[in-house]
């Protein structure tokens, strides 16, 4: 016969059902919290990529102005996407020394005819693929400057 004392470790054996479904939800709930958090700070990421490509796009177009008699005539609206530097003509004299980084697509423009407020001498448009957000960068013909950030958007078109 059983003392009391075995009877009470043979009925402990292991987990019951609801310790294993809380423990479950439990596991649940922070997979799911940091599911959330992993995408913010991806998104963070791709937009900061798409800031400093701008960036460095602006660098490159005060490069070309330099050196004014190398500046493509006109080049209309181009997307460059191949990472590298730019392999059309025109976008790679307005942007000497520019880099497209894996991922993005940059969009380019240049009017040389443009001289006043009410057209786009240059446009630069920088979209990260794996983003919500882009970024624009405007220099009118008079020289005034627009840079137009987190604008809403998806993705590469």
């Amino acid at each position: 016969m059983m003392n009391e004392e075995e009877l009470k470790k043979q009925n402990q054996r292991g987990f019951t059902l609801i310790e294993l479904l809380t423990t479950i939800g439990i596991i649940a709930i922070l997979g799911g919290l940091s599911i959330q958090i992993f995408r913010g700070y991806k998104q963070r990421a791709t937009y900061a990529v798409v800031e400093q490509t701008l960036k460095d796009a602006r660098t490159a177009v005060e490069a070309g102005y330099a050196d004014a008699d190398n500046l493509p005539p006109v080049l209309p609206l181009t997307t460059l996407s191949v990472p590298g530097p730019p392999g059309i003509a025109g976008a790679a004299r307005l942007l000497p020394g520019f880099s497209v980084p894996k991922s993005t697509k940059v969009r380019v423009a240049f009017d040389p005819d443009c001289t006043d407020l009410s057209c786009e001498q240059v446009f630069l448009q920088v979209r990260h693929c794996g983003g919500n957000e882009y970024a624009s960068w405007i220099r009118f013909g008079d020289g005034t400057e627009l840079t137009l950030s987190e604008l809403a958007g998806r993705g590469c078109p």
